[in-house]
């Protein structure tokens, strides 16, 4: 099954998880405030790969919520697939699995500012309130150059051979300095090699929240994001890309709190300590 069919499966099956967990528990009589703001985390999983998110909103009206969010990546290509070389050990390797013809570790991280949008809200006990969501914003992209442990020469001594290796970018396996890929160097090979790749980002996405506590989050996110660079990202060889779309699904939780009554608390608790 490729990793596009195995992220919709996922998320169908992610999707339905809040009907059977409505179906537990009580709701909770805490009221909402007029105004607020919300910190808010949530874990995803793109059709591309997986990250994090932190979000910070406001209350502008009843049903609209500002947003400003920050976002972290991890980018995979769909068309990954990991391979052990079985003659590493004969040259002297721990066979560790890698991926064939990736010459990039990309990591993503946005910047954004959007608006959420309460199109129903809980008008009952165990109700969903479901919102729309857009976000814009700058994604920088970091490019951490990957490198293979390779055999350059090797000789024969005493009826034994021996292998000559050193750390090579992927597009050398196909000059004549190499003659086979063994096996993929430590990750921290490459560090100081790392290039940003700047660009924009929109991202619209439906979030169900289904928490029983009104001033508290716990929802579901289904959205898609769509990049676009201000130079090609690679991560496949002589595969650049300068526009990138994916699909993601997020758990998203958080709180809520109303900062004038917050303020005016410590107004008070300082009053009294005078």
């Amino acid at each position: 099954m490729s990793s596009l069919r195995k992220f919709i499966v996922l998320l169908f099956f992610i999707a339905f998880l809040p009907i059977s967990i409505l179906a537990q528990g009580e709701f909770s009589d805490n009221r909402e405030t007029t105004k607020y703001n919300v910190n808010q985390f949530g874990l995803k999983v793109n059709s591309d790969g997986f990250g994090a998110v932190y979000t910070f909103a406001q209350r502008v009206k009843y049903r609209l919520r500002r947003n400003y969010e920050v976002e972290y990546d991890y980018l995979k290509n769909l068309k990954e697939v990991k391979m052990i070389n079985t003659n590493a050990e004969t040259y002297g390797c721990d066979m560790k699995k890698f991926v064939f013809g990736k010459v990039n570790s990309v990591h993503l991280l946005r910047v954004g500012y959007g608006y959420n949008w309460m199109l129903f809200d809980k008008r009952d006990k165990g109700s969903v309130s479901i919102h729309l969501q857009t976000n814009v914003g700058f994604t920088f992209a970091f490019e951490k150059p990957m490198y293979y442990i390779m055999i350059d020469s090797a000789e024969m001594i005493n009826s034994h051979a021996y292998y000559y290796k050193s750390h090579h970018r992927f597009e050398d396996y196909y000059s004549s300095q190499v003659f086979d890929l063994v096996t993929r160097s430590p990750y921290s090979k490459g560090m100081s090699e790392i290039k940003l790749c700047p660009g924009n980002y929109v991202k619209i996405d439906v979030s169900f929240d289904f928490s029983r506590d009104a001033m508290r989050v716990s929802s579901f996110e289904l959205g898609t994001i769509f990049d676009l660079y201000y130079r090609p990202l690679t991560i496949m060889y002589k595969q650049p890309h300068s526009f990138m779309w994916s699909l993601y699904i997020a758990y998203q939780f958080g709180k809520k709190y109303n900062p004038t009554l917050n303020r005016d608390y410590r107004r008070s608790l300082r009053k009294s300590a005078d």
